[in-house]
């Protein structure tokens, strides 16, 4: 499986992270759905949910709300966070495009020191804080998308 859909509905806290072959690890309260390389899973009910993937991954998109989100040891394409309210993202050995969405959120996303990113700003008064250095050629974009938002970004 290479992409990935999951949506965590009232957890506190979600743990994403590599598991180290090829499986897939949910909590027991899960829908979950394979089509092709795609895997789509429903979680709710669960205050803390720890969700495995395998280590390489295509496109991972996560919707949570109100919650932090550990990312431990992920290689990705792309990670798309659809996120509502007040949300805290911990990068612990990442690598890959991260684009946030939100209207009227906060974002805080913290990353290891050393980690070489660049940023971007899109849709309509959204705003990054970032006191980090940040190359505009590196590999790894954080992108903030969607409306009336903030993201700040820390190590």
């Amino acid at each position: 499986m290479k992409d990935y859909d999951i949506k965590i509905k009232k957890a506190s806290e979600v743990t994403l992270y590599a598991t180290d072959n090829d499986t897939i690890v949910v909590p027991s309260k899960v829908k979950f759905d394979t089509d092709r390389d795609q895997a789509d899973i429903d979680i709710e009910g669960v205050e803390k949910a720890l969700v495995g993937i395998p280590p390489m991954a295509g496109n991972i998109e996560v919707f949570i709300e109100n919650t932090t989100l550990n990312l431990k040891g992920l290689s990705f394409e792309r990670l798309e966070i659809d996120a509502e309210g007040r949300i805290t993202i911990i990068a612990d050995r990442i690598d890959g495009n991260i684009d946030i969405n939100m209207l009227k959120g906060e974002a805080e996303l913290i990353v290891p020191e050393g980690f070489v990113f660049n940023t971007r700003c899109e849709g309509k008064n959204n705003e990054i804080r970032c006191g980090l250095p940040t190359d505009p050629n590196a590999k790894n974009t954080i992108e903030l998308n969607g409306k009336n938002s903030i993201l700040t970004i820390r190590v």
